[in-house]
């Protein structure tokens, strides 16, 4: 159709410019020449800046130092170490391992006169008489560090109570050695229910299994008469760049990453804690772990002048692999965090104690 319109747009025009004399082959003017049509050249299109490259944001340095300590495994020779670094300020945080070289990782605020008092509790201890010893010697300002260990500054005024609640992330109800449940819809209900009332999620004690055979996992919770916490819990995601997302998307909005729980799928779950009477909000970042023990604490210090506070060392990476012959392992990363406005008890170390290696 466009190629006819064309031929008798030609025919009219011939027919119009032979009618003006423009057709002869002599005589009087050989007519009108035909211009051609103007085309008119493509615009490019304007240049577009590159997307900027994120710049980690400018924080103020912390006071924070850091040491390792040889696992010492006799505990008479190991309250004596911690105790002594305790009086220079330096506190129990972790224990991290590097191949088979296993470390004590304490770390000092370098502007506070803080002073460590740690105590063991007694192996073997019954339900009621674990909780009857962590409650009175919360009385007296010792806070459950991990499940056998209670910790003192002696420098602050400080009191802790704490309650037990049968678990709801693990099932009680047998003797299956993986005993996730189907759901932990019912454990995000009762942390709730217990954080509105002031009460902290801290970890989880295994006793000695009841008379027939099940187990018997408490969730311990403590109270440091401040503070109500609410709870969130998120499918964990998978990719590095996923979860490091997660996080400061939750840290945006004042909750702070605590834990992973799984379910009997094994899909995992992660639960995040945001202290309710705090303004608080949370950054994150994710580094490659180290893998001897020196620059590991390099790392440490570095990320410290650099207003990053060490959070988790043992994160199994989601997107990075080691491999080795016939094996291959997820990496280990570290997570950095940094909060702002934060005052409350969130802005501390925030291990839960007993599922350190859940992450």
């Amino acid at each position: 159709m466009r190629k006819n319109t064309y031929r008798a747009f030609g025919i009219v025009l011939l027919a119009t410019l032979t009618a003006c004399g423009g057709g002869g082959g002599g005589g009087g003017g050989g007519g009108f020449p035909i211009a051609p049509i103007a085309v008119t050249p493509n615009t490019p299109p304007p240049a577009t800046n590159p997307d900027p490259v994120p710049q980690d944001p400018v924080l103020p340095a912390l006071s924070l130092d850091f040491e390792l300590l040889t696992n010492e495994f006799d505990p008479v020779k190991l309250l004596a170490a911690l105790n002594a670094e305790g009086g220079k300020g330096f506190r129990w945080v972790t224990s991290p391992n590097f191949k088979t070289d296993a470390k004590r990782l304490l770390s000092k605020d370098t502007k506070a006169t803080d002073k460590y008092i740690v105590e063991f509790l007694d192996v073997g201890l019954s339900q009621a008489d674990y909780l009857t010893q962590i409650d009175a010697r919360g009385a007296h300002g010792f806070k459950l560090i991990n499940d056998g260990t209670l910790q003192r500054n002696s420098a602050v005024s400080a009191w802790y109570s704490y309650t037990l609640e049968t678990s709801l992330r693990r099932n009680n109800s047998n003797t299956d050695p993986n005993n996730d449940p189907v759901s932990l819809d019912g454990f995000l209900a009762q942390l709730n229910a217990k954080g509105a009332q002031g009460n902290r999620y801290v970890g989880e004690k295994h006793f000695a299994p009841l008379p027939d055979g099940r187990f018997n996992i408490q969730s311990v919770y403590e109270n440091a008469g401040n503070g109500a916490f609410q709870y969130e819990m998120l499918s964990r995601a998978g990719k590095d760049a996923d979860f490091i997302a997660q996080l400061n998307a939750q840290g945006a909005r004042g909750f702070r990453f605590n834990f992973i729980a799984y379910l009997k799928s094994g899909e995992a779950k992660a639960f995040y804690v945001k202290d309710k009477a705090q303004t608080s909000t949370f950054s994150y970042w994710i580094a490659d772990r180290p893998a001897d023990a020196s620059a590991f604490l390099a790392q440490l210090k570095d990320n410290a002048s650099r207003g990053k506070a060490f959070f988790i060392d043992n994160y199994a990476s989601g997107t990075d692999r080691v491999t080795g012959p016939g094996s291959s392992e997820p990496a280990q990363k570290i997570i950095y965090s940094a909060s702002a406005q934060c005052q409350g008890v969130l802005c501390g170390d925030l291990y839960a104690f007993s599922i350190m290696s859940g992450y």
